[in-house]
């Protein structure tokens, strides 16, 4: 796994509508509320994004190996194979890439389960802030992560994961007309089974999630789960409810 600190536009952002009002009012607007057939389809996606690390943190999707910033951070000196070992990493650095710079504080826990000296799966605990400006947008990203991961074969292509996340992403445009958004969205990952081989397919498992924010659709604040089903598919659950999303 390593630490992907891409910060191309989230995908949160294709949910967002664009709107000009021709006339002004001295009345406030009636509070708007967004839908959860849209929230449904945003925090599948969101929780697919914190995993494979868009938003800083620990990139589940690169399977069992030593996250990248162990090695590349010159204040730590540990093993590659860390069987045995704890990393526990301060983390305070910047990433340049093009137009897009960020700064990233925060700290790494991290060890392997190991079986006959061979990595079978980690812990991860991470809490890591980032904030950067990119093109047409700035951007914070706070993120938690605490997984138990176990490998399902000898070849690492399948995992097993429990854990919790808390994944706060907030977005601010310069261009008019595009209100701030802010997905604040706390996760519980319970039996989630990822296929690497299968373009990171989460083939089955349950996420709950308590999710609150806004944006041009309007605000929000949702409790249910997500149950994955294979193929890319997952059934969201709110108020009762039940969306079928395509992740």
């Amino acid at each position: 796994m390593k630490f992907n600190l891409k910060v191309a536009l989230p995908v949160l952002a294709g949910v967002l509508v664009i709107y000009t009002s021709c006339n002004k009012t001295s009345n406030a607007p009636a509070a708007q509320t967004a839908g959860a057939d849209v929230v449904s389809s945003q925090v599948a996606a969101s929780l697919t994004q914190s995993l494979a690390g868009t938003y800083g943190g620990v990139n589940l999707n690169s399977g069992v190996a030593t996250p990248s910033v162990i090695n590349d951070n010159h204040t730590v000196n540990i093993p590659n194979a860390l069987c045995g070992f704890t990393a526990d990493v301060p983390l305070d650095y910047d990433t340049n890439t093009g137009d897009t710079k960020s700064h990233t504080t925060g700290r790494l826990i991290f060890y392997f389960n190991c079986i006959n000296g061979q990595p079978a799966g980690y812990f991860a605990n991470d809490s890591l802030r980032t904030l950067g400006t990119a093109p047409g947008y700035s951007f914070m990203y706070d993120i938690t992560q605490n997984y138990v991961i176990k490998s399902l074969n000898s070849k690492n292509t399948l995992l097993f994961v429990n854990g919790n996340l808390k994944s706060f992403v907030d977005l601010n445009y310069s261009k008019p007309g595009i209100k701030p958004t802010s997905d604040h969205t706390n996760y519980v990952l319970t039996g989630l089974t990822v296929d690497l081989s299968n373009h990171n397919d989460i083939t089955s498992g349950l996420a709950t999630f308590v999710s609150t924010g806004s944006n041009n659709y309007g605000s929000w604040n949702y409790i249910g789960t997500i149950k994955y089903l294979g193929n890319h598919k997952a059934d969201v659950t709110i108020n009762g409810k039940v969306y079928h999303v395509t992740i």
